[in-house]
């Protein structure tokens, strides 16, 4: 707001006169006492030019009203007295200066001109005092943990700076779309859990959408294309400013005041942006890193079934694996290694450990390879997924490649521990490749959840693998039917399945073509 100069006199020749030597844009006159605090209202007054006329009118007193409404005024004394002791006592009752009447223009000017310097130079020094400790707010912002402890120092920063008798922080919710409250000072908690407020509405509805400050005083809110939404009378001041980062807008910050006549200014405005971007830039820092500790442990725990480069895809895009699941087709590979309980009489157990985790490596490599997922280790079997949570175009295809794989690097394995452990010879793997749709997603508590694959298919899928031998790779009827094109595959027949009504049409890869 720019600085403003008063002229106090009654006399209106001598107030015609004076005005016609000023060439300042912005001059008021005010002719009465009485008169002051309406002038003052809603201005920056710098400097005030108080006219003593013949009468010896108390002009002491009227720059002392005049300091009261405006703290940081300079006040110059126009007097036809020109005696020392009349000087004296000008500048003893708080006056800058003496100007003699009648007044010399080019004096008139020089002597303003000197004041309004000092005016300008003592609002700097006061604006910088000010505004240090709010910039040294930032460290404060930045060493915050979380988003709540950002905005509970916001809340006491602003208290602290403006003496506001309520302060809302809102903050846009990408869910639902709305502005919520999400810290307040003097407002009754279940009132702010209530308040939601879509982009657009009301006043923070507005700063919100446009990213613009509104600043609203009692006396002219009413002209204000503000007025039909403004519920609360008692509100003397308030300001509504956006948190906004860059183009980015957070949320808004709401102030008022109640208690008091005091009034919000420009002032006020240029105090709140420096707080509030640096709690805006402070915000997204938190989020950021909150962000990236989640993306960290959804790659730790999505790597657990998925290669690294589907982790990756899947959370670019967001998929929610841990979500409650869904019902969907789906291809199924089901290994077993066979014989395994007669091994663990005969080896040693960290020789069996070593045996399972190398064949537990390159299980999930091969299935990896094809873009499906692991889904679980059960003892010495395994359980994978392909065509979700990534989409395949040929999952039937998919899981028979991997099959076919697994069962050439199972041999390999197999044969390299019988040289030193005869034990293994008799080691065999049964795998099973069968499709169809699964409940797949989160099974169990809120204490412990288990990402799996449920339904006919998998029961389908491990009796299938336990008629396997030789390391066969067995196919339901309709997987054979889709990696025709890419296997040559004979029929087994008619099998019956432990645990599953009717005969199960069987057959099994004899080699890729």
């Amino acid at each position: 707001m720019r600085p403003t100069v008063l002229l106090h006199t009654a006399d209106d020749p001598q107030a015609a006169s004076i005005l016609a030597l000023l060439s300042l844009p912005q001059v008021i006159r005010c002719r009465e006492r009485s008169e002051l605090e309406p002038c003052c209202r809603g201005r920056s007054i710098a400097l005030a030019l108080i006219v003593e006329d013949n009468a010896g009118a108390d002009v002491c007193g009227v720059l002392a009203r005049l300091t009261a409404l405006q703290p940081g005024i300079a006040g110059l004394l126009l007097t036809p007295r020109s005696d020392s002791a009349s000087l004296a006592a000008a500048l003893e009752g708080g006056f800058a200066g003496v100007v003699q009447l009648p007044v010399d223009g080019a004096r008139l000017m020089r002597v303003v001109g000197q004041a309004m310097e000092r005016y300008r130079l003592q609002q700097e020094n006061t604006r910088l005092r000010t505004l240090l400790p709010l910039y040294r707010l930032g460290e404060q912002f930045f060493s915050a943990a979380s988003e709540k402890e950002i905005l509970d120092d916001l809340v006491s920063a602003v208290e602290r700076q403006t003496a506001a008798s309520q302060i809302t922080v809102m903050l846009h919710d990408p869910v639902d779309g709305c502005l919520h409250i999400a810290a307040s000072r003097g407002m009754d908690p279940a009132l702010t859990a209530s308040i939601r407020l879509q982009p657009g509405d009301q006043i923070a509805g507005w700063v919100f959408q446009r990213g613009k400050p509104v600043l609203l005083n009692k006396e002219d809110q009413h002209g204000s294309i503000f007025s039909p939404l403004l519920r609360q009378p008692d509100i003397v001041s308030s300001i509504s400013f956006p948190l906004q980062l860059r183009s980015r807008i957070l949320g808004v910050l709401n102030i008022s005041q109640r208690q008091t006549d005091e009034r919000f200014s420009e002032a006020d405005i240029e105090m709140l942006a420096i707080i509030c971007s640096q709690a805006a830039a402070a915000l997204d820092n938190v989020r950021a890193r909150h962000q990236l500790a989640e993306t960290t442990r959804m790659r730790t725990l999505l790597e657990q079934y998925v290669a690294p480069e589907v982790a990756d895809l899947l959370i670019r895009e967001r998929s929610d694996l841990m979500g409650l699941g869904e019902i969907k087709p789906v291809t199924v590979l089901f290994a077993d290694i066979r014989n395994f309980t007669r091994l663990v009489q005969q080896v040693e157990l960290p020789a069996l450990r070593s045996f399972l985790n190398e064949f537990f490596r390159f299980f999930t490599d091969e299935v990896f390879q094809q873009r499906g997922t692991v889904n679980k280790f059960m003892g010495d079997a395994v359980l994978a997924v392909f065509g979700a949570p990534v989409a395949l175009e040929r999952p039937n295809l998919a899981a028979a490649r991997s099959a076919w794989a697994i069962r050439a690097r199972f041999r390999d394995l197999r044969d390299r521990w019988a040289v030193d452990h005869e034990d293994f010879r008799g080691v065999d793997l049964g795998i099973a490749v069968t499709c169809g749709r699964v409940f797949l997603g989160n099974v169990g508590s809120s204490r412990r959840l288990d990402y799996t694959v449920v339904g006919n298919e998998v029961n389908i899928a491990q009796r299938l693998a336990s008629e396997s031998s030789a390391c066969q790779v067995y196919l339901t009827g309709a997987v054979q039917a889709e990696i025709a094109d890419a296997f040559a595959v004979r029929e087994v027949g008619e099998v019956r399945l432990r645990g599953v009504e009717g005969f199960t049409r069987v057959f099994a890869i004899d080699r890729e073509l």
